[in-house]
């Protein structure tokens, strides 16, 4: 963890330049008329900024095994923030020809949690579902409801459901799995490391949550996260201790 820790910042400094100098040649080439040039360099930028976020992905997944990524609670209006995070993904939808609807209750109010490790967690599950959709239909569900576990307790239910390819529950057993994906067939088609989800349901469990997953080949999945409207302060490394999988 350490080691991958140390090799994600020095890894940072060099892709920023690319990135930077790749969106100066971008504009300089516009300038200069030279249009030819531009799709070339977008894509430059393009892998460069999906490098960087790989790069933040393992960063984040040493820390939390480490136990050395804290929580930072905050209050926050929940539909501002499905707004903002609607508004994040929305492009990778219509890249995929995809409709994206989204339905709130009228009672979810705010919540007390980290306020980036739920949007990142729901822009991880969003992302996904888009990915793995080709022309289809991506919903997202929000609604609060008491907790049946704690008295005077609610919880805030997060629901993305696809009309993508799908899983079996073979797949589905070692989908939260660091690296993995559906199947290697899948890896080549549709890119991608199986980061984003790994990290959403440590994100989730840090804050007393958790992620389901309901699936079926060729009908879609459907992700829930469920968290505490009000996230307590844990001990993190007790939560999520280094060797949790």
């Amino acid at each position: 963890s350490v080691f991958l820790a140390n090799m994600s910042h020095e890894l940072r400094t060099p892709l920023n330049a690319v990135i930077g100098y790749s969106e100066m040649l971008q504009e300089e080439v516009e300038d200069l008329g030279q249009d030819d040039l531009v799709p070339d360099l977008q894509k430059i930028n393009t892998a460069g900024k999906h490098l960087l976020s790989l790069i933040n992905d393992i960063l984040d997944l040493s820390k939390i095994e480490a136990g050395k990524m804290d929580l930072y609670l905050e209050t926050f209006n929940i539909r501002a923030m499905i707004r903002e995070v609607s508004n994040t993904v929305q492009p990778l939808m219509e890249q995929k020809n995809n409709t994206f609807a989204v339905n709130l209750s009228e009672n979810l109010g705010e919540m007390y949690a980290d306020l980036t490790k739920v949007r990142q967690s729901l822009f991880n599950l969003l992302s996904n579902a888009s990915k793995f959709t080709d022309n289809g239909t991506i919903t997202l569900n929000v609604r609060r409801e008491a907790n049946s576990d704690v008295e005077h307790e609610d919880i805030i239910l997060f629901k993305v459901v696809d009309t993508g390819i799908g899983m079996t529950a073979e797949q589905m057993e070692f989908l939260f799995e660091e690296f993995t994906q559906a199947d290697t067939s899948t890896t080549r088609k549709y890119g991608g490391t199986g980061l984003g989800l790994a990290i959403s349901r440590r994100f989730c469990q840090m804050m007393g949550g958790m992620i389901f997953v309901e699936s079926e080949t060729d009908q879609g999945s459907t992700f829930t996260i469920q968290l505490p409207a009000r996230v307590d302060s844990p001990d993190i490394k007790m939560v999520i201790p280094p060797d949790a999988s």
